[in-house]
């Protein structure tokens, strides 16, 4: 049997501590076989015994805002509780370009990890625009390939009675956006809020 990858002395995470290594058959991009010491031919590698697991789920990220310690260091004392006033400030520091070249390192670093599927939130309040969601957008494209991408936009620093923050919801989830969200304690009207995100959901599901 012809392989296009032979991945050898792998250990399965279902498997238990005393299972043998098993070998793992690649072809076209897909798991093809996998068993011990697999009869094939084909560029091998030699894992050496390390673990081999399904891709990790991130289930909650800001692509937008990763790696800003250089514009918004660290508190070691998160009881401080002024993260979202110092993330608000340098706001005005957000281009295309900077949120671009921010997401994708991350999600570089991420693929590195074995994360393979992503929910990121991603702002569209006034003050940053659609810059974000059209970045991360173009990085969920370029990496469909190796990872599973998905913005879930919000407004952080409020909606209802935010000009134009309802407005940047309804234009993102018209382009395609496939999930929406909310964060009521940043808002003067959080049951408006929750009744506004679910009958935008139900419009565009």
């Amino acid at each position: 049997m012809a392989l296009d990858l032979i991945l050898r002395n792998a250990r399965l995470s279902t498997a238990g501590a005393d299972a043998p290594p098993v070998d793992i058959g690649v072809v076209d991009g897909k798991i093809a076989a996998l068993e011990p010491a697999l009869d094939a031919d084909g560029p091998e590698q030699d894992l050496g015994g390390k673990l081999v697991s399904p891709g990790l789920v991130e289930s909650h990220f800001h692509l937008d805002k990763a790696m800003l310690f250089d514009r918004a260091p660290h508190q070691p004392n998160r009881m401080i509780r002024d993260h979202m006033n110092r993330t608000a400030s340098i706001k005005h520091t957000f281009t295309p370009e900077d949120i671009y070249a921010r997401a994708r390192a991350t999600i570089e670093q991420s693929l590195l990890h074995g994360v393979t599927h992503m929910r990121t939130q991603v702002e569209v309040d006034p003050n940053v625009g659609l810059q974000g969601f059209e970045a991360v957008e173009q990085l969920r494209k370029e990496f469909a390939w190796a990872m599973d991408i998905q913005p879930c936009v919000f407004l952080q620093e409020g909606w209802t009675g935010v000009p134009g923050a309802d407005e940047n919801l309804v234009e993102c989830l018209e382009r395609g956006a496939p999930a929406v969200g909310g964060g009521i304690l940043y808002d003067t009207d959080g049951d408006g809020q929750i009744r506004r995100a679910f009958e935008l959901a139900g419009q565009y599901d």
